[in-house]
């Protein structure tokens, strides 16, 4: 009775994006990150997960800023469009924090291919730290399984 119900991966399709590490003032803080594309054919809606973890000292901050990109054809993609303008995913504290920033998206009307672009932000200077990654988890599929 919940056999079709009860398996995940028959409604729906992750696909990594990007991830890494930074350091507050240092490698990968405030760097873009641009992912390959992603076929979105035959799925109506998606999320993008930003999650991880970070230490962010009290008073500091983890920024996020989202964009999306479309192509026809998965090579040559038009203007960025941001979904998520440095929005605050942790706000410091005295211990390490898991985080996670969902981003919903509406895909059924836009073209084939999709290229995200994540850039994490630490407020501090040399100091702070936090382990990320991110990945496309597209729904709403037209047939069942997904393929």
């Amino acid at each position: 009775m919940h056999a079709i119900t009860q398996d995940f991966q028959v409604f729906y399709k992750a696909v990594g994006v990007a991830g890494g590490a930074l350091t507050a003032g240092g490698t990968g803080d405030a760097a873009e990150v641009t992912s390959g594309a992603v076929d979105r054919n035959g799925f109506d809606s998606a999320q993008l997960l930003f999650t991880g973890s970070t230490n962010c000292a009290a008073g500091q901050t983890l920024k996020a800023t989202v964009k999306l990109a479309e192509s026809e054809d998965g090579v040559t993609f038009g203007a960025d469009e941001t979904l998520a303008n440095a929005v605050t995913v942790v706000a410091g504290g005295a211990a390490t924090q898991p985080f996670c920033l969902r981003v919903d998206l509406r895909v059924a009307n836009r073209k084939r291919f999709l290229r995200m672009r994540v850039t994490p932000d630490l407020s501090a200077a040399n100091t702070d730290t936090a382990q990320w990654g991110a990945a496309l988890v597209l729904g709403g599929a037209d047939e069942f399984p997904v393929r």
